[in-house]
């Protein structure tokens, strides 16, 4: 069982999901200079994280870039800033429309659902391998020393930041809390 979408109050219905169950949180991308910033979080646990933390849910975020947003396309990278203030209440992250990359939901199944259900576990240090510069494990079950299975934290050291461009920014190297 998997549940996936933006961040919202709606991915709070995760907490009926049974045991071992996958959520994606899908973590808008928004300028520095707009309200919102905090939805990007992978450096600690994001608000709904903090309802499953430490609970028999996967909780895993996957960071959107700027072709996540359709506002303001094609415009000029000098006049990208005024574009979004002129459309700032459009913009704001529980507002507009996004555009996810089908392959991302891919990835997520294929990386985590597939590879970790109620009867196989996958090892704590495959989970981090395939973590990748996109991914936040707020909340895994997995292996560790030997065939112990554990609930366990992957972070990035710094908070994502946007980039104007359509280029993804990259993050640091993932940590285990």
């Amino acid at each position: 069982d998997a549940l996936a979408g933006v961040h919202g109050a709606q991915l709070t219905q995760a907490v009926l999901l049974p045991p071992n169950a996958h959520v994606l949180e899908m973590l808008p991308w928004v300028t520095d200079y707009i309200r919102g910033k905090w939805v990007q979080t992978t450096h600690t646990t994001t608000p709904l994280g903090v309802i499953f933390h430490n609970t028999d849910l996967n909780h895993l975020g996957y960071s959107l870039d700027r072709d996540s947003v359709p506002l303001c396309k094609g415009v000029e990278e000098a006049e990208l800033q005024v574009c979004f203030m002129k459309s700032r209440k459009k913009f704001l992250w529980e507002n507009r429309d996004f555009n996810v990359d089908p392959r991302a939901v891919l990835d997520y199944i294929g990386k985590f659902v597939l590879r970790n259900t109620q009867e196989k576990t996958q090892p704590c240090k495959e989970m981090e391998a395939s973590l990748g510069d996109r991914f936040v494990l707020y909340n895994v079950h997995c292996t560790r020393d030997g065939n112990k299975v554990g609930v366990n934290h992957f972070y990035h050291d710094k908070p994502r930041r946007a980039s104007n461009k359509g280029k993804a920014a990259k993050l640091n190297e993932p940590r285990v809390k």
